[in-house]
């Protein structure tokens, strides 16, 4: 583990972003910054959205919630299933998950922009994007929500 990196944090059972909220965030992000509405490629979505949980043999092949946010941002990023605004919809996707399995990301908007423009360049990997997250991940100071099971 990288000297000055904090234990990371492993949860039993996240919650994780279904993809009516997926299209939810993006379509927020296009109301409020500007581009167009749309997917170009559902199927890139729901792939980028699984990642987060994939798991073999019972174990996430993305152990940590620093992880799974960095699979979030990077395969929505990469995997560009919208239209416009793919670099938004990947950061956002990030601290909402985070934000579900109650923490969040305490960071300057400058080297969010730069990290996420990385992955859009093809530069910065998942383990960069992870080292990142948990550099900068924070408790909430209340409970996340919790979902029933099957939602």
């Amino acid at each position: 583990m990288r000297r000055g990196l904090q234990t990371p944090r492993r949860v039993a059972h996240p919650t994780f972003l279904t993809l009516d909220e997926a299209l939810a965030l993006h379509a927020d992000q296009i109301d409020r910054y500007g581009g167009q509405h749309g997917v170009r490629d559902i199927g890139l979505l729901q792939s980028a959205l699984a990642m987060p949980s994939a798991t073999f043999g019972g174990v996430f092949l993305h152990p940590t919630l620093a992880e799974m946010a960095a699979a979030y941002l990077f395969h929505i990023v990469a995997n560009h299933p919208f239209i416009d605004g793919n670099k938004r919809a990947g950061l956002i996707a990030a601290i909402v998950f985070l934000g579900l399995n109650g923490f969040t990301l305490d960071a300057e908007p400058e080297p969010l922009t730069e990290l996420v423009l990385g992955v859009a360049a093809e530069g910065t990997g998942k383990a960069e994007i992870a080292v990142f997250i948990e550099r900068h991940l924070r408790p909430t100071r209340r409970q996340p929500p919790r979902r029933r099971s099957g939602s």
